[in-house]
């Protein structure tokens, strides 16, 4: 069944050749396989190369693009494409409208490597997907190791507990073309991404718990402190006695927020 696939890639027209090649490459997939390219409709870079790999085998773009640009005339020419191809421009004081509609016209979306555009566009929806916000199916294509530093990064943040979803959930990541448009169709045959969702909620539960449970720690922490910055402005003329349970209070004050912090 034909599917509406949006793609996030480069723009500059010094993008490296084998990025550009894996664009092409989606390009004809997405053509050959009767699907709608949906994308940011520039002419060059890898969006360039997407879209004339597109229209060279007479499929469909719908390009979605902020209007100066189209003043800037970096706008792919939607009429080499094929029959029901069309530009949407955009307005706004930024990039907000533009990234609403590429991902609200889409059934699913791969990113190609790309600069800062890609990287605002990708971590939107991988943030939205984490907050349970959407199911859309989302994934990488890692060329020539470029995403590696993403791919390490969201590991680091998994393992220090900054992410609340599995990377693997989040952003599935491909080194070819090939495999991520067969996983995109499949997660569109498939449906909404329940497995997801309950991830996300899992997480949300789990963060109120855990929010509760800080907020108590730190009463009683604070407790604790006025108690011991009482007792310490006191100590000068204190008993020995005084001091003994001062000392006392302060091995439990700090096996608490020992606790507390492990």
């Amino acid at each position: 069944m034909p599917a509406r696939v949006c793609v996030f890639a480069s723009s500059s027209s010094r993008t490296p050749a084998s990025f550009c090649a894996a664009a092409a490459r989606l390009g004809v997939l997405l053509a050959q396989g009767g699907h709608v390219c949906i994308n940011g409709g520039g002419k060059s870079g890898g969006m360039g190369a997407l879209n004339a790999a597109v229209a060279e085998n007479g499929g469909v773009i719908e390009g979605v693009i902020h209007k100066r640009w189209v003043v800037d005339e970096v706008d792919f020419a939607m009429d080499t494409a094929g029959a029901g191809s069309r530009m949407v421009v955009v307005d706004g004081e930024d990039l907000a409208e533009r990234k609403r509609v590429l991902r609200t016209e889409a059934d699913a979306i791969i990113a190609l490597p790309g600069g800062p555009g890609t990287w605002d566009e990708l971590f939107e929806l991988v943030a939205l997907r984490q907050l349970g916000m959407s199911t859309l199916p989302v994934c990488l294509v890692n060329i020539d190791g470029y995403y590696d530093g993403f791919v390490q990064q969201m590991r680091r943040a998994e393992l220090d507990c900054v992410i609340k979803v599995s990377p693997a959930q989040l952003l599935p990541v491909f080194d070819s073309a090939d495999e991520a448009l067969a996983w995109a169709l499949a997660e569109i045959a498939a449906g909404p991404n329940i497995e997801l969702a309950a991830a996300a909620a899992s997480a949300r539960v789990r963060y109120r718990e855990e929010a509760k449970d800080a907020v108590a720690q730190c009463a009683d922490t604070r407790a604790c402190g006025v108690l011991l910055r009482t007792l310490a402005c006191n100590l000068g003329s204190a008993s020995p006695g005084t001091i003994a349970v001062a000392c006392a209070i302060g091995a439990i004050f700090g096996f608490a927020v020992s606790r507390a912090l492990a």
